[in-house]
């Protein structure tokens, strides 16, 4: 896939996701489980763009970029980043805030978007030590962040019903299982190498 179509891509995904905001967001489980995704994934595939070589190579976005890579070495910042996007989106209050405010709503595209870009970046520059230590943060955080919706009597959010509340949290635990587990199968062959050293 080439440079333009990994940025045409990136920019429909973000349409997308702008098109289906009103459905999307008008359910928990589908606000934290798809919609968030979506503007993660058009950074991801921003940034695929961007340091695929066709794009900014010489010029002001090429030195900018040698600038960036200096302060995310290993890609420990951009995944601690991700790491604190994440935790945020998980803040029931957080959700409560994107449906009643416009300046909110409009950071939440931003910030998902900058760390879309910061987890592709770092996922190239890390090794599988690192790669492990965040993705254990990300799927405990994950997961307690789920069992916590499911078993809470209370609704935690004031836009959305307890049974979508229950919904949302079993979603983040089976989130907390898949997404290790799509790592070891896309990682299988750099860990063995890896644990042949």
């Amino acid at each position: 896939m080439t440079a333009r179509v990994r940025a045409l891509a990136s920019a429909a995904v973000l349409l997308l996701a702008v098109a289906l905001d009103p459905f999307l967001t008008r359910s928990m489980s589908l606000h934290m489980l798809l919609h968030i995704p979506l503007i993660l994934v058009s950074g991801i595939l921003a940034a695929s763009a961007l340091f695929s070589g066709g794009i900014g190579e010489a010029g002001r976005l090429g030195r900018l970029r040698e600038h960036y890579a200096k302060y995310n070495e290993y890609g420990i910042p951009g995944l601690l980043l991700c790491t604190f996007v994440a935790a945020y989106w998980m803040i029931p209050s957080s959700l409560d805030q994107v449906l009643v405010s416009v300046p909110a709503h409009g950071l939440k595209y931003l910030g998902l978007f900058i760390a879309g870009m910061a987890l592709y970046d770092s996922l190239r520059r890390s090794n599988s030590v690192i790669d492990l230590f965040f993705l254990g943060n990300f799927s405990w955080m994950t997961a307690i962040a789920g069992l916590l919706y499911q078993d809470n009597p209370e609704r935690l959010c004031n836009f959305y019903l307890l049974s979508d509340q229950e919904m949302a949290g079993r979603g983040l635990v089976a989130v907390a299982v898949l997404v290790p587990l799509a790592w070891l199968i896309a990682e299988r062959r750099r860990i063995r190498r890896f644990l042949r050293q």
